[in-house]
């Protein structure tokens, strides 16, 4: 079998030559790291600015390392995808690579924190083998319009129809992007963190339900300005990892469970990161 690939490879890297395959290859690594910036940007502020009831904070470089990892992923993506001369090949291919690309990402992003975690993660990047094929389609076919737009048009249409295109590559980032926003269990357990933290300065009946075994520094801080920065927890899949900058600088992150509907927050430490319990 691993004959018969290899035999495969060396077939269809003969079919073309390089400079015959980048010019798929480039603007296909150009439509997915834009689709990865719009993507990116969408999935950053959606939650911001349509949750005005909660002190959300845009987390820049969090942001910034997302926009990174998610552009140069794309664009190789796109580039794998590409470099393929028949269309099965590079539609499968591409899919086949990118996801197995994945597997080893979540196994390495982990970094061996929770072996459940693990397995959950490598799972879950199996059945997106379809999904990457489609991708790979998407990538493809958007380099053979890019390609089309250029050959055929008129140079008094150009301008519109790679205007047009551009936008639908565009479009194809910030769906995703919208549909990422915050659920509602999410949304409920942050506002349930956010009510109690507001109710403190004035309501001792509710510092049982706060970490203050954990950070007992926090009742130093009832009543001090912040800013929650929720994201997918690194400890276990349904949770969030909030960090609470207070504006006098102090800095606490916890582990919550989504709709758990437990009224007690107890895994919490000082920090920018959340630590598992021993």
């Amino acid at each position: 079998m691993f004959e018969n690939i290899l035999e495969n490879l060396k077939k269809s890297y003969q079919q073309e030559s390089l400079s015959e395959r980048g010019q798929r290859m480039i603007p296909a690594a150009v439509y997915g790291a834009l689709v990865a910036t719009t993507y990116t940007l969408t999935l950053s502020f959606i939650n911001v600015y349509t949750f005005p009831n909660l002190p959300l904070g845009m987390d820049w470089v969090r942001t910034l390392g997302m926009w990174v990892g998610f552009s140069v992923a794309l664009a190789l993506f796109g580039v794998v995808a590409a470099w393929f001369t028949e269309e099965y090949s590079g539609i499968v291919g591409g899919g086949v690579i990118f996801t197995t690309l994945l597997a080893i990402i979540f196994l390495f992003s982990t970094r061996a924190q929770n072996s459940t975690l693990t397995v959950q993660s490598l799972i879950t990047a199996l059945p997106l083998v379809g999904v990457n094929m489609l991708g790979a389609w998407g990538l493809r076919w958007a380099a053979r319009r890019h390609l089309t737009i250029r050959r055929d048009e008129k140079p008094n249409l150009y301008r519109k129809f790679m205007a047009r295109h551009v936008l639908t590559m565009i479009l194809v980032g910030l769906i995703p992007g919208i549909l990422g926003r915050m659920d509602l269990p999410a949304e409920q357990t942050l506002g349930q963190l956010h009510e109690l933290l507001q109710a403190a300065p004035n309501d001792p009946s509710v510092w049982p339900r706060l970490p203050l075994k954990q950070v007992p520094e926090l009742e130093n801080h009832f009543g001090v300005d912040y800013v929650l920065y929720p994201r997918q927890s690194v400890l276990s899949v349904g949770a969030l990892d909030v960090t609470i900058r207070f504006s006098d600088g102090y800095v606490m992150t916890c582990f919550l469970p989504v709709g758990s509907g437990s009224s007690f927050i107890t895994e919490c430490n000082e920090g920018e990161e959340v630590k598992a319990s021993p």
